[in-house]
């Protein structure tokens, strides 16, 4: 073979590792060929999905709270209806104004009857009755045991409480301005105190319920009149009566 074309190994070698470069520019790029032309419309889908994933989200946090309040208000049983609307169709109505005027009259006529007109006053107002009592008739001086005398009046107004179911009772003790300090009654609050709390006993003994009763003590601190002379004093021990209906209870009756 001429010389010419005659080509060695080594040359051959050389000759490649020459081209080799160019060959190695012409090489693909992953980050300038393969995102090139994108147009990033996958972008779009991923934020529609992305809003309705949030939008599930919150309507099953809503609904979900919803329910648990529902849960929270449990509803009354049919069974306790049914016990709580007999007990309003049962509750006492309260007095019309011409059963408070046959009220007054009754116990008017009664202590007539006792013959304790001037020692004991009734006052008549609307949803109430005032009964005030001299201590004479109940009790002795300084003293919180009840006298007989006073014990047929108790006795009919525990029945007329016990028949006007809608009626209740406070019972009020006062006294004079002279101090008082015994064994068993320290001073005068001990002893109003406790003459209203035996009239209050002495009513509940005859049927009248203990929640319908009131007790309270004023000792000398209401006076009806001056503490001036000995017949004012006189008129300032006393025992009140008084039966009322509670304003709430007389609007809900109406």
């Amino acid at each position: 073979m001429p010389p010419a074309y005659t080509i060695s190994r080594h040359q051959r070698f050389n000759q490649l590792s020459a081209e080799q470069p160019s060959n190695t520019s012409k090489m693909p790029r992953l980050a300038s060929s393969q995102w090139a032309n994108d147009d990033a419309t996958w972008m779009i889908t991923l934020c529609d999905l992305t809003f309705l994933i949030l939008g599930f989200l919150v309507l099953w946090y809503v609904s979900d709270k919803k329910q648990t309040l529902a849960q929270t208000k449990m509803p009354v049983p049919v069974a306790e209806e049914r016990k709580t609307l007999p007990a309003i169709r049962n509750m006492p109505l309260s007095l019309t104004p011409g059963e408070w005027n046959a009220t007054r009259e009754e116990i008017e006529n009664y202590v007539k009857e006792l013959d304790l007109e001037s020692e004991i006053q009734v006052h008549f107002s609307r949803n109430e009755l005032l009964l005030s009592l001299k201590d004479t008739v109940p009790f002795a001086s300084g003293r919180a045991d009840l006298q007989p005398r006073a014990l047929p009046l108790l006795e009919k107004l525990a029945a007329i409480v016990i028949r006007q179911t809608s009626l209740n009772i406070d019972v009020r003790g006062h006294t004079d301005d002279r101090p008082i300090s015994t064994t068993e009654f320290p001073s005068n609050w001990e002893l109003s105190a406790a003459r209203a709390s035996r009239v209050a006993r002495y009513l509940i003994e005859k049927g009248v319920h203990p929640t319908r009763i009131a007790v309270q003590g004023y000792a000398n601190q209401r006076p009806r009149v001056s503490n001036v002379n000995a017949v004012s004093r006189s008129a300032n021990r006393r025992v009140e009566i008084r039966l009322y209906q509670s304003t709430d209870f007389a609007r809900l009756n109406r």
